[in-house]
């Protein structure tokens, strides 16, 4: 029982995205001047059901591949054998479920895009389509399903048309999802290819993915900073938090900076630290002056 459990747990890969997740959700309310309060959390928790139920379809699909792969056998409960398929697979469509559930409790248009949402996670991962081993889809898809509609179902929950505010913080969350999709497919490039998994990063090669890669990440901070000068989205006090919490954060990955580390290495070591202190800045951002009216 504790090992189904503890399966079940490393299905969620909840570490992965929480935070994320979080910085997605909580923009798109923020373009449309969403506060704290329930449909907010509801939001935020369908969103995390949606990613999760990604993540974990992912995994039962990939078994097969990943129990060929020395690199991954590990890291996916169900290649291991610490989770069957068929208890893996109604775990994942049980988080579904509950996503739409939550979806539809804030609306029409949250609904519908929180099950495109489900439908491209899994249409992503089937191994009927696998919309992961097209190239130039598997990107366009990672980006919509992990960043681009979390953003949106963030929006359309306080708002009920677009507005050209969101215009960066979208372009700004989906850039990012980009690089780090060639960031994994790069990460995980050899093992990928032993495996046949053929995907952007296995079509173009490591140097020109690693130019895209960064260019994406590149357009990301671009729009990070259209957003923070342009659409002046996001006050200032929350920028000063959000630069405090990065500052703590960072020094111990700046300690263990090593001369023979990779490009790949030295990004992976920092990408985390920013990701918490971005969605931290985000929560005070929100549940601050919510605290502070309960304590007053």
């Amino acid at each position: 029982m504790r090992r189904s459990v503890h399966g079940f747990v490393r299905l969620t890969r909840f570490q992965e995205y929480v935070w994320f997740v979080l910085v997605t959700t909580f923009l798109g309310a923020a373009v449309a001047r969403g506060v704290f309060g329930w449909p907010l959390l509801t939001v935020l928790a369908a969103n995390w059901l949606a990613v999760g139920f990604a993540f974990m379809i992912n995994d039962v699909e990939d078994a097969p591949d990943d129990a060929l792969n020395p690199a991954k056998i590990g890291r996916n409960p169900v290649s291991a054998g610490h989770l069957s398929v068929g208890w893996a697979r109604a775990l994942s469509f049980l988080a579904a479920g509950l996503a739409a559930v939550l979806y539809a409790s804030l609306g029409f248009w949250p609904f519908v895009s929180g099950l495109v949402c489900l439908g491209l996670a899994y249409l992503y991962s089937v191994r009927s389509i696998r919309l992961k081993a097209i190239p130039g889809a598997d990107l366009a898809s990672h980006a919509l399903m992990l960043a681009g509609l979390q953003f949106l179902t963030g929006y359309l929950t306080f708002a009920d048309g677009l507005a050209w505010e969101g215009l960066f913080p979208v372009i700004f969350v989906m850039a990012i999802s980009l690089y780090g999709q060639l960031f994994n497919q790069l990460r995980d490039l050899e093992g990928d290819r032993r495996a046949g998994v053929v995907h952007t990063a296995s079509l173009l090669g490591p140097r020109i993915a690693y130019l895209l890669m960064m260019s994406w990440f590149g357009v990301g901070v671009l729009s990070a900073g259209a957003t923070v000068f342009v659409v002046r989205l996001i006050p200032t006090w929350v920028l000063l938090v959000i630069a405090g919490l990065g500052v703590s954060m960072l020094w111990r990955p700046l300690l263990r900076v090593g001369a023979g580390q990779s490009a790949i290495e030295l990004q992976q070591s920092f990408q985390r630290p920013i990701e918490v202190a971005v969605a931290l800045g985000l929560v005070a951002w929100f549940a601050g002056p919510w605290g502070l009216s309960v304590l007053h």
